[in-house]
């Protein structure tokens, strides 16, 4: 019976933790679009996804402008993916636009599979490709079946992927296009990564996620082939073997056991598991050359002059048997990449646990491919040396260069229309001046007799203004019947009203007529000009949170403040201007 029971219990915990690893495993992108281009079919599954046919129903609206046509490959093989059955053409400049539900890193794929049909060899066509107004490919032809992958950052709640014909003579075409949002720590901007060139190593001051990615290859260091299928960000992964420089100094390295994934390292998103379950290590049974030899890949890639490409390596520790005794170093195209790695003390001191690692690299002028080797350290056991590496994917660093080139007949009208629109533009400008002109004209503003300032007259406790006249002796001192003295030139009310504009007028009373007025620092006034008799010059300040400047009729040099308590006059001067300080005004 308890046997019965134990045996119960492990199937259970069996099942337990089957469901565990298959829910962390259903990542559901945001953003998930899947068409297939000339296709007036509905849907169809490729690889467990459904792609939807841009001529039917739900498909037609990803179709944004321009002039095209589906076609039909007459002669389809039975190996090749429905998606490639069907193409869209185009002859002039054309888009999809897709609607961005969550901003960031994006996958975008575009499928091409030459064929002929009706009047089009898909072979001739030559066309350039933009995402938002930055190029992917240009000058691009194909003679062959290719899925050209992009990792983007979408920064807009709209994604358009323009195809754009080189020139009259020529077309674009597209059997599929995917895009899909990446997990939000697929490229994380740490600071750290390192720039590998041949001058040595430092840091790439850039962030890697504004980069625009462009897949080269993507490696299943020690396994097989992963399909679509088998990803969860639906990528294909193939085996090293063919980029091994030196077969015999390397050996296969296998688990059973999933990954050991933890917070802060590797996710399914990164890599799948099946990239951790597998590696080459060095082949150190035989002891030869004292276990001092390098593994070593060459991968192709087309670089130019100043061409950078991103590597990820991917590790796993599933070869040694305790903690702290692997420790290798790593080489990129000659030069110390990372030396004595120890993956014990980076992937949370736990074995098998998946970690990789970020560098770019700037190959030397004119070289054709990346090399990558790994090797004992010198930190490493005699007895105990080795080095192993589970997955690379290099991908090129597209450079944000302007959208491809427009077509001739594209062109003329792109002409047309700016010269058009240029001689509008003149024409409303012109008109905004004569109607300038007729304001001053029409309503000229008066100098103020006896300019002293220019603007407001800053006013300061001790030692004079710029303009003013006070004095040590002259200046705020308050008392028990208020502030005194405190000066400013009747030219600065001249210019906040205008010179008393009647167009200000905004009341009259016992006291005279009441103008409005803003000082050059849109402090708002009101200013009361008070009848002759009333010879007192005052300063008083009103419910409504600006302040009255009371001046006798008779132009005079200057108004004072008088009959007001220091609190009073201190809250109007601070409500009166907003965001100043009362001491601005006494320094």
């Amino acid at each position: 019976m308890d046997i019965k029971c134990l045996h119960f219990l492990s199937l259970y915990l069996n099942l337990t933790l089957s469901l565990f690893f298959i829910s962390r495993a259903a990542f559901t992108p945001q953003d998930n679009y899947l068409v297939n281009c000339g296709s007036s079919t509905s849907n169809i599954a490729i690889d467990n996804r459904i792609f939807y046919g841009d001529s039917s129903k739900n498909g037609t609206n990803y179709l944004s402008k321009g002039k095209s046509t589906s076609l039909t490959n007459p002669n389809p093989t039975s190996n090749y993916s429905v998606l490639y059955t069907t193409a869209r053409v185009f002859t002039s400049a054309s888009s999809y636009v897709f609607h961005i539900k969550k901003t960031g890193t994006h996958f975008v794929r575009l499928h091409f599979s030459p064929f002929s049909s009706q009047n089009y060899d898909l072979k001739n066509a030559n066309f350039g490709v933009s995402a938002n107004g930055f190029t992917l490919l240009g000058d691009f032809v194909t003679k062959f079946t290719i899925i050209k992958e992009f990792i983007l950052m979408v920064d807009k709640l709209e994604l358009e992927i323009l195809f754009m014909p080189v020139n009259d003579s020529s077309f674009a075409f597209v059997n599929g296009i995917e895009v899909l949002s990446a997990s939000k720590d697929f490229l994380i901007d740490a600071g750290e990564i390192a720039l590998i060139s041949p001058s040595g190593t430092r840091e790439f001051k850039q962030n890697i996620s504004l980069q625009i990615l462009e897949t080269v290859h993507r490696i299943n260091v020690g396994g097989s082939k992963i399909t679509p299928f088998n990803d969860t960000l639906w990528r294909s992964w193939v085996p090293d073997e063919d980029f091994l420089v030196l077969k015999s100094a390397a050996k296969f390295a296998r688990t059973s056991d999933p990954p050991n994934y933890q917070r802060g390292g590797a996710t399914r998103e990164i890599a799948p598991d099946n990239v951790y379950m597998t590696a080459q290590q060095m082949n150190v049974e035989n002891g030869t050359l004292n276990f001092m030899f390098n593994v070593t890949w060459d991968f192709p890639v087309r670089s130019s002059v100043d061409d950078m490409h991103f590597v990820r390596l991917h590790f796993c520790d599933i070869v040694s048997v305790s903690l702290n005794t692997l420790y290798f170093n790593v080489y990129i195209n000659g030069i110390t990449a990372y030396k004595d790695l120890d993956l014990s003390s980076l992937a949370f001191h736990l074995l098998a646990s998946p970690y990789y690692i970020d560098f770019v690299v700037k190959s030397a002028d004119n070289s054709n491919f990346i090399r990558i080797s790994i090797g004992p350290s010198q930190m490493s056991n005699s007895l105990r040396k080795n080095a192993i590496l589970n997955g690379v994917e290099i991908m090129k660093i597209v450079s944000s260069a302007p959208p491809p080139r427009k077509s001739k007949k594209n062109s003329f009208w792109i002409l047309v229309g700016s010269v058009v629109g240029g001689i509008f533009a003149l024409s409303l400008a012109i008109l905004a001046v004569l109607a300038m002109l007729k304001c001053k004209k029409r309503k000229p503003i008066p100098k103020p007799r006896h300019m002293e300032s220019a603007g407001w007259t800053p006013l300061r406790v001790y030692g004079v203004s710029t303009h003013g006249t006070l004095s040590e002796a002259t200046a705020f001192s308050p008392s028990a019947n208020g502030y005194y003295a405190l000066k400013i030139p009747f030219t600065d009310i001249q210019l906040a009203t205008n010179n008393f504009d009647k167009d200000l007028i905004i009341g009259s009373g016992g006291f005279g007529t009441v103008y409005k007025g803003v000082f050059r620092d849109n402090a708002k006034i009101q200013v009361n000009e008070r009848p002759q008799e009333l010879h007192e010059e005052t300063i008083v300040a009103s419910d409504d949170l600006t302040m009255h400047r009371v001046i006798p009729g008779a132009p005079s040099s200057s108004t004072k403040i008088k009959n007001h308590t220091a609190e009073e006059t201190v809250s109007t001067i601070i409500k009166t201007l907003p965001g100043k300080l009362v001491e601005d005004f006494y320094t």
